[in-house]
């Protein structure tokens, strides 16, 4: 028989929550120790009730999110695995899980059978991490953070004017930067790629 494993869940969605723990409380060797939507509670619920696993949301609305309070478990409770999860497709979002110190991470769009696995893998230190949107325009594209940053507001609709009001730049300086990242991925123009980056999930505006 497979090893109890003692979960904590943290969503700040109340139904989603609540679906969750039902779900997941159903698997035989599934314990849901604890749940919360309110991340600031979560390191001290792993002191107090000592899970296995935290399956953490990365947004909160309580102005925390999944990767400050994964650093906070990783350094005062390092035993305990984070497996987070998002329903964001966010290019960024996996390798700021792996700089935070996650065991996993899924889309929430998973299977429950994939999750099940996943946190059974997870246990059993075999870390899992998607590897077809991680970095997949930035090995593609070779854009630097800036650029990133400048595509992502182009993809929320800004003009040249409003980006560079965003970041502190000049108009001129974003005006190359796009350039550069037009010379970079071959597009025509910064719409198409926007385009391009939001229909395959690279960029969420």
């Amino acid at each position: 028989m497979a090893k109890k494993v003692r979960i904590l869940i943290v969503e700040d969605q109340t139904i989603l929550l609540d679906a969750l723990a039902e779900s997941l409380s159903l698997v035989d060797n599934f314990t849901i120790v604890g749940k919360t939507t309110d991340a600031s509670e979560t390191l001290d619920l792993c002191r107090s009730l000592n899970p296995d696993l935290v399956l953490m949301d990365i947004c909160s609305a309580d102005g925390n999110t999944g990767f400050s309070e994964t650093r906070k478990i990783k350094e005062a409770l390092p035993t305990i695995k984070v497996l987070l999860m998002t329903g964001m497709p966010d290019q960024s979002f996996v390798s700021e899980g792996k700089n935070a110190g996650a065991d996993s991470f899924v889309y929430k769009n998973v299977s429950k059978e994939e999750l099940i696995s996943t946190i059974n893998n997870t246990v059993l230190d075999y870390s899992s991490f998607p590897e077809d949107r991680d970095g997949s325009q930035q090995d593609r594209f070779d854009l630097t953070d800036r650029e990133n940053d400048i595509l992502r507001l182009v993809c929320q609709g800004k003009n040249r004017k409003e980006i560079a009001e965003a970041l502190f730049l000049s108009e001129n300086t974003i005006r190359n930067n796009i350039n550069r990242i037009l010379m970079k991925t071959n597009y025509d123009s910064i719409a198409q790629l926007a385009i391009f980056a939001v229909s395959k999930g690279y960029i969420v505006p």
